[in-house]
């Protein structure tokens, strides 16, 4: 029994002095990591803190720096601002802005004068196109036009057209703010002047940040003029370094930066950064050092080295203990990764197909060598209208329009190039072609060149740009008719008013030759009449346009306005040297019935029709004539035999601005609106007109014809018994004494009326005021008041209501240049007794006077 324990103890002593040996260098090991570890740790926190000290002196010293330029910067402005010539922007201070921008040109970008409203007056280097520009808007020349102190912006975009860093100082004259004397500083040269220069350890940066978190200063440059925020793509460690920096003057901590890597490429990493943050009047900048740990460990790499030789050597006692260990684990890593490889794979397979099949833009998949179409999503199946198994049996080549060689260009370029936009023209299932906006990149599926494409309709948007550009050309094109137009109109003003100045002023010269001036006053008649017609064109197609022409039936006898046409145009032709023309007015067919229509608006349109066929006819005949259509419509036309319209203007010419013959303006005259004016008025009349034309061919012989038809509704009217009015000759008129009162504005008006009534025994009153005539009538109590509408301070209707209020019974007439329809009746409705429109007539003047007053 003694001697088996005996040996179940040596047993026992001998498996733990085997396990003491196999244990042995493992623990000795561990103690030797332990005590390195501790030993390793207190010296790497002293030199962190020595470096990270050395790092604060750094970024005060950079700080000194841009404090000692932001106060020379201004004491040299408050010096500038002082000067006079500065103050007052006069064209000297232009040459001292020079000057000290020559003088400061290697940190400045330009120097500006700005006015207290906020607009630049100047500007060095001069720069003509900012000039004047209302910079205001921007926060800190806002900021030093409210407090009148100086400021320091953060960074923004100059109207120079660069970003930017401004020191504002405010100029004063006689205590009173002028505006603001401001330097430019490019946005990172203070930084690269006082942080460039600093000799930091390994990748260590140096940066400048402003309030608003924006790097001014970066010696990574992508980083210049960005947000802090985004170089760090890290939002809640940028915001607590901001929060740090806003509650601390100075300070060290650890937060996200560019690090940089061995090949310069940028790698955001956890970095200690030293700031000292500097201030600068209304704002504060901060200086920033980043570091990595392994720049800070540089002073320990000896130290480390030699260490990690000891520790080695102790690795290689250790290697065969654990290498069968390492290798099983490792194989178990092995498989583990492979799983999860495997794994990754096909679910990044399967996003794909996902991604491909269910999205919403039209997708195909194309082998670049075949042009076969390998695979299309559902939204490509649906938009070409074959399904999937179809659309993988076709080639490109059968959904394109393109040749095959010009497709296989198109090919060879994006193979080349290996992403790229095109625009075809795609065919659908049914025949349908769509215009489409591809674009294709080239990617490699299973050692396989592919083609993805993705395919946008674009039709309605080719459209919409053909539209515009048609409607462009046609913009154009009505610009063109317009310019010809007002040219025209031009010509058509000054040919009668030519006439009329000219004549006038010969009119002096011939005072006693009666014949000459009977021929001259009928000239200037004639003249004035023409123009007249040109402003009644205008007037009528203006009413006409805005629908302000307003329609009055009554009932006459249709041959009658043929009978006043012909005798008019009879005299007409005489007047244009046409009298060998035959002018034929074929009677209704029903002389003794009327009909009823706007009278007037019927002769215009007749008028204005056979006018232009006396125009554009050199010889033959011109027919009028009209029939009764399905017993209720009036069919009239207008048949001549000049020169003809071409087929393809015989619409235009009924547009506004349009005349045949531009280039023969000054043979057929006229202004281009009486076609126009003609369609308004059957517009009016619920009418419509039409031509039938053959063009002349003098080269053939061949004669020209036009023959316009237009129709109005037949209404037949009472047959009643009317009768002409004969035309009275020249009548003398005596009103025995009888006292008139004439209210107008205008002198050479008055004198003129004062002349038609100097033989007619009239005693004339004469006043050009409203309130005038008023107690005039009142006081004086004339037979009659001859009344202007447009007066200087009350108008003619305001002055009739009065004088009718005062004197009942007194006859006024008005006698005005508003002629219109509405006109009219607003006269009536003011209490005027009868209306004459100017220019005024003397035979008219004299025959309504007459009809109110009597006459001897």
């Amino acid at each position: 029994m003694g001697i088996y324990t005996e040996a179940m103890r040596y047993a026992l002593i001998t498996k733990i002095r085997t396990l003491l040996r196999y244990l042995f260098i493992p623990i000795l090991v561990t103690l030797f990591s332990i005590v390195f570890f501790l030993v390793y740790r207190n010296i790497k926190i002293t030199t962190i803190t020595e470096f990270n000290n050395e790092q604060l002196i750094l970024a005060r010293t950079a700080s000194m720096g841009i404090t000692s330029f932001f106060k020379d910067s201004e004491a040299d402005l408050l010096f500038l601002s002082s000067l006079e010539d500065v103050i007052n922007a006069t064209e000297n201070s232009e040459k001292i802005l020079q000057d000290y921008f020559i003088a400061h040109g290697d940190i400045l970008s330009a120097i500006t004068r700005i006015d207290s409203s906020g607009k630049i007056l100047s500007t060095y280097p001069s720069n003509q196109s900012v000039i004047g520009n209302d910079i205001s808007y921007q926060d800190h020349v806002n900021q030093v036009m409210k407090t009148h102190k100086p400021v320091i912006s953060d960074v923004f975009m100059a109207v120079q057209g660069y970003l930017s860093i401004a020191y504002h100082y405010p100029v004063f004259k006689d205590s009173t703010f002028a505006g603001s004397l401001a330097i430019l500083i490019p946005m990172n040269e203070l930084g690269k002047l006082y942080l460039g220069n600093i000799k930091t350890r390994g990748t260590s940066q140096t940066w400048l940040l402003s309030e608003n978190g924006t790097e001014i200063y970066c010696s990574a440059e992508e980083h210049t003029g960005r947000s802090f925020i985004d170089n760090t793509q890290r939002e809640n460690e940028a915001q607590k370094l901001l929060a740090t920096i806003g509650s601390n003057s100075n300070g060290i901590i650890k937060n996200f930066h560019d690090s940089g890597d061995s090949i310069g490429k940028s790698l955001v990493g956890e970095q200690y950064i030293t700031f000292y943050r500097t201030p600068l009047g209304n704002t504060y900048w901060t200086i920033l050092i980043s570091s990595r740990e392994a720049d800070i460990y540089n002073a320990l790499t000896r130290f480390r080295n030699h260490s990690f030789i000891a520790f080695f050597l102790l690795l290689i006692a250790l290697a065969f203990y654990f290498y069968s260990l390492v290798k099983v684990r490792n194989v178990l890593k092995e498989v583990s990764r492979r799983r999860k490889v495997e794994e990754t794979l096909q679910k990044s397979e399967e996003k794909f197909r996902k991604l491909f099949e269910d999205h919403a833009a039209i997708k195909l998949l194309i082998n670049g060598e075949t042009s076969q179409i390998i695979d299309a999503n559902k939204s490509a199946c649906k938009f070409y209208g074959w399904s999937r198994e179809e659309l993988r049996q076709m080639t490109i080549n059968q959904i394109n329009t393109l040749p095959k060689e010009e497709l296989n260009k198109n090919i060879e370029h994006l193979l080349q190039k290996g992403n790229i936009r095109f625009e075809f023209r795609h065919r659908l299932h049914n025949k349908e072609i769509r215009d489409v906006e591809v674009f294709s990149s080239k990617i490699e599926i299973n050692n396989k060149i592919v083609f993805h494409s993705v395919i946008h309709d674009i039709t309605e948007r080719k459209k919409a740009e053909q539209a515009l550009i048609v409607a462009k050309e046609q913009a154009e094109e009505n610009n063109n008719l317009k310019s010809a137009f007002l040219q025209n109109m031009s010509h058509e003003i000054r040919t009668p008013m030519n006439a009329i100045m000219g004549f006038s002023s010969l009119m002096v010269d011939f005072y006693d030759n009666k014949p000459q001036l009977e021929q001259f006053s009928a000239i200037i008649n004639q003249s004035c009449n023409n123009l007249l017609k040109i402003i009644e064109d205008i007037l009528d197609i203006a009413k006409i346009e805005s629908g302000q022409l307003p329609i009055k039936k009554e009932t006459f006898k249709l041959n009658d306005l043929f009978d006043e046409l012909h005798s008019f145009f009879n005299v007409y032709k005489q007047h244009i040297d046409k009298q060998h023309i035959d002018f034929t007015l074929k009677p209704f067919l029903q002389p003794n019935n009327t009909i009823i229509t706007d009278k007037g608006k019927l002769q215009q349109i007749l008028t204005n029709l056979i006018s232009n066929a006396f125009k554009f006819t050199n010889k033959g005949k011109i027919e009028v004539g009209c029939k009764v259509v399905n017993g209720e419509t009036l069919e009239f036309f207008v048949h001549d035999t000049g020169s003809g319209i071409p087929r393809e203007k015989q619409d235009a010419i009924f547009e506004r601005f349009t005349q045949l013959h531009y280039n023969q303006k000054n043979t057929y005259g006229g202004t281009g609106l009486g076609l126009s004016i003609v369609k308004g008025l059957l517009n009016l009349l619920d009418g419509k007109i039409w031509l039938i034309s053959e063009q002349e061919d003098s080269a053939s012989g061949k004669a020209g014809r036009t023959t316009f038809y237009f129709t109005i509704p037949y209404v037949n009217g009472k047959n009643e018994k009317t009768e002409k009015l004969s035309e009275a000759g020249e009548k003398s008129y005596n009103f025995g004494k009888q006292t008139i009162l004439l209210v107008e504005d205008n002198l050479a008006n008055t004198h003129l009326i004062k002349k038609m009534l100097s033989e007619t025994g009239l005693i004339l009153l004469h006043t050009e005021y409203g309130e005038k005539a008023v107690e005039l009538a009142r006081s004086k109590k004339p037979d009659l008041v001859l009344m202007d509408i447009g007066l200087p301070d009350i108008s003619g209707y305001i002055a009739t209501q009065k004088i009718k209020a005062t004197v009942p019974g007194i006859k006024i007439i008005a006698q005005t240049a508003y002629v219109s329809d509405d006109d009219k009746v607003k006269a009536f409705e003011a209490g005027c007794d009868d209306f004459v429109g100017k220019p005024i007539s003397k035979d008219v003047l004299l025959a309504v006077i007459g009809k109110h007053l009597g006459v001897n």
